[in-house]
């Protein structure tokens, strides 16, 4: 029989069909298996952990799908310890299950550093060196003298600390500034719409001091933005302590905090020891 005659056999055509069919039903069974393996069409929106501590996230039902991954740890002050404080994704992104969420967490105690000299500085170039050595200001303690806005000691705890002494990431360091009788007042930084670090830097950069801080909510370092601070004025008295509110960002009503908020006229002295001149040794 010739191949002409036997392509015209029954025969022929059933074994055709059959290996057709036999190929068909493989690709759709390798293409359900990529689909498996591949979780086409299988995504979830991320939670936001931020500022929930390690412990509760393992009991929330919904993170079983993810694998959470610390990859650093920070000491902040006032926060214990395992409480996240960035992740990534970010929330509401969409990933497919067992994607690794890689987070930033709170540590037990600060690393050690070396205190920096701030001292013969103007209070601008000292604040800039604290915080950019993980430090925080406590509070700015001034005195006469003949120099307005000059750094002339730095204390930790109340006592002087010198330059190069070891001391903990995160702690509170007070400075003392001398300040001139003509030199009193201090304009008030543009802080409205920064979050509370960028806000306490201007503020203390401009030899004012941070008073109460109040929450619109949750308190949340990414997207807590100050609104309104009180007294709302233009100007202060040097060492002046300024109260802040703050609001999430990204809640509706965020935009309307800040257009309702109205700056005033300083017409009085806003230090709570305006009674005392400049001759005392601190105001």
């Amino acid at each position: 029989m010739s191949i002409r005659q036997f392509l015209k056999t029954k025969l022929f055509w059933k074994h055709f069909f059959i290996i057709i069919g036999v190929f068909l039903l493989l690709l759709i069974i390798i293409f359900q298996l990529l689909k498996v393996y591949t979780r086409h069409g299988k995504e979830y929106e991320l939670p936001n952990i931020v500022d929930f501590s390690i412990g509760e996230i393992k009991t929330m039902p919904e993170l079983d799908l993810f694998d959470i991954v610390v990859i650093d740890s920070i000491f902040t002050e006032g926060k214990p310890e395992g409480i996240i404080l960035k992740q990534d994704p970010v929330a509401g992104t969409k990933v497919k299950k067992g994607r690794k969420i890689y987070v930033i967490v709170t540590s037990h105690t600060g690393e050690i550093i070396a205190m920096p000299n701030c001292t013969d500085q103007s209070v601008k170039m000292a604040v800039q060196q604290i915080v950019a050595a993980g430090l925080r200001i406590g509070s700015l303690i001034f005195k006469s003298g003949d120099i307005s806005n000059i750094v002339v000691g730095q204390k930790y705890e109340g006592k002087p600390i010198n330059p190069n002494a070891k001391i903990k990431r995160g702690s509170f360091i007070d400075l003392v500034v001398e300040i001139s009788e003509d030199n009193t007042t201090t304009n008030m930084p543009k802080i409205l719409g920064m979050t509370e670090s960028e806000a306490e830097q201007a503020l203390w950069s401009a030899s004012l001091n941070i008073g109460t801080k109040t929450y619109d909510g949750k308190k949340d370092s990414e997207h807590s933005r100050v609104v309104a601070f009180d007294p709302p004025y233009r100007s202060f008295t040097i060492g002046s302590a300024v109260s802040l509110i703050f609001a999430n960002d990204t809640k509706a009503n965020y935009k309307s905090k800040l257009d309702d908020f109205h700056i005033q006229e300083n017409t009085k002295e806003t230090n709570t020891n305006t009674d005392e001149d400049l001759s005392d040794e601190y105001f």
